[in-house]
């Protein structure tokens, strides 16, 4: 299946790292590269392996190479640098043969694409044909983030994948003129499925961070000069902050965590351009976005509608109080272009998603299905509690804490029970050199919350743990506040 459809006026638009660069014109005798050192190495099209790739151009241009060749492999996120030790073995599924390791060796300079420098490939150890994973058509398979739980592996057809992307090249507006930044990870359905594969799908020039800072990205904008960017919602925080200046660009899409302050959308636009918020899921893939010329009322309270071949619905929650906002409930989804299933790790079918009613998939999220058809996420549904006989959200409670001067960002997290109902602990960032302490903090939401949203406990961190596909890592704040880890500022 052809994810590179060229054209004569994107053959000569480049895919750049920053260290290296491509033309689509070149890509197919890149892929003969790489093809030399599969055959080397005994890697067959059947063999299922795992690519290990960060934000970097060997490993683009092998991720797009096992797509054309319609191979069977599991993506995850690894570093632009490796070492050359062939030290593989940290995650390594039984279902998969091969393991590649695609980036640069060290500080060493790589004046070309060689995949014979570049692809490290190891062989699992534990590997035998018992385990082999067999599909009548290629699958990519993706590890869920595990921000609030165990991750699994969920299961894409290509041809699903693709027609994914195409949602996303025609919602967004994107063409081969394009120049896209994508500082998030490539080896993340968001990163994947609505940054990268769409703007190769149009042949659009792009730009591919890893670890980006707000330093670094600045100076790669400078250098590549984007009109579209993908973003997490807090590095649209951190520019906002750290950039007064305007710099207009065409489109920023942000998908994930919802902002942390009321006034963050309106901030950007006024300073950087069309912001859209796009909702998806590692299993689902884009389920809706705004348009670019969709008014900046519905772009900011909305996920906009959704993508072609999605249906929503909302589920209202058994045994809970919603009725505080009305019309709220769980958002459930079907999606003709959606995941298989899951497996583990010795490839087999776990079944859990054949529990799903009827091909809807229940996304666990809570949110609104508005009369125009817009998707408002209101939040995790493992993101609120009952207080008082009332539920209560994460993020209303984050929002009202980050408003307080001396805070910098905040997460909430329950556990346990307190005389109110579930117990719940206010974890935040405070602004460096603010010299607020966590009592003024708890005091302060006397003032500004009801009662029943008062954080039981405020504890300060001097950073939050963060996952690799950009969001809070929400599991190890869970387990700090069931005391399995202690807190850096212990």
């Amino acid at each position: 299946m052809k994810f590179i459809e060229q054209s004569e006026k994107s053959q000569l638009n480049e895919i750049t790292d920053g260290q290296l660069s491509c033309v689509y014109q070149d890509i197919h005798q890149y892929f003969q590269k790489i093809r030399a050192v599969f055959e080397q190495k005994n890697i067959c099209t059947d063999d299922t392996v795992v690519l290990e790739s960060g934000n970097s151009l060997p490993g683009a241009v092998t991720l797009l190479y096992l797509l054309e060749e319609g191979c069977s492999f599991l993506l995850i996120p690894g570093q632009t640098t490796v070492d050359n030790s062939n030290n593989f073995q940290e995650y390594f599924p039984l279902f998969c043969k091969y393991k590649i390791r695609a980036g640069y060796t060290g500080s060493e300079h790589h004046a070309d694409f060689c995949p014979d420098k570049l692809l490290h490939v190891s062989v699992n150890e534990k590997y035998s044909g018992r385990h082999r994973n067999i599909h009548p058509d290629p699958k990519l398979y993706l590890r869920t983030s595990g921000s609030t739980g165990s991750p699994k592996m969920a299961v894409h057809s290509h041809a699903r994948l693709k027609k994914n992307a195409q949602n996303c090249v025609k919602r967004l507006g994107l063409n081969s003129n394009s120049r896209i930044a994508i500082p998030v990870p490539v080896a993340h359905m968001f990163g994947l499925g609505a940054a990268f594969l769409p703007a190769v799908a149009v042949g659009a020039s792009v730009d591919l961070q890893a670890g980006a800072n707000l330093l670094r990205y600045l100076q790669r904008e400078k250098e590549f000069n984007p009109d579209t960017a993908f973003m997490t919602p807090v590095f649209c925080e951190t520019l906002v902050k750290g950039r007064r200046a305007s710099r207009p660009y065409r489109l920023t899409v942000t998908a994930g965590d919802r902002f942390r302050g009321e006034d963050t959308f309106s901030r950007y636009e006024s300073l950087f351009g069309c912001l859209i918020n796009l909702y998806g899921s590692t299993e689902m893939g884009a389920m809706s976005a705004a348009c670019p010329d969709d008014p900046p009322d519905m772009r900011s309270r909305t996920a906009g509608r959704p993508m072609d071949g999605v249906k929503m619905r909302l589920e209202k929650q058994k045994n809970e109080n919603s009725d505080e906002i009305p019309g709220t409930g769980i958002l459930w989804c079907r999606h003709s272009y959606g995941f298989e299933g899951y497996i583990d790790e010795e490839g087999k079918n776990t079944g859990q998603f054949a529990k799903e009613q009827d091909g809807w998939f229940c996304t666990g999220d809570l949110g609104k299905i508005r009369e125009d058809a817009c998707i408002e996420v209101l939040g995790r549904k493992d993101h609120s509690v009952n207080r008082d006989g009332l539920l209560l959200y994460f993020a209303d409670v984050e929002n009202a804490v980050k408003g307080i001067d001396g805070i910098e960002a905040v997460a909430v997290m329950s556990g346990g029970q307190s005389i109110r109902g579930e117990k719940i602990s206010a974890f935040c960032v405070p602004v460096k050199g603010s010299g607020i302490s966590e009592s003024q903090v708890r005091t302060s939401c006397f003032d500004i919350m009801p009662r029943r949203a008062v954080p039981d406990e405020i504890i300060f961190l001097k950073s939050f743990p963060m996952l690799p596909s950009g969001k809070i890592d929400r599991q190890k704040l869970s387990e700090m506040v069931s005391g399995q880890i202690h807190n850096e500022s212990d």
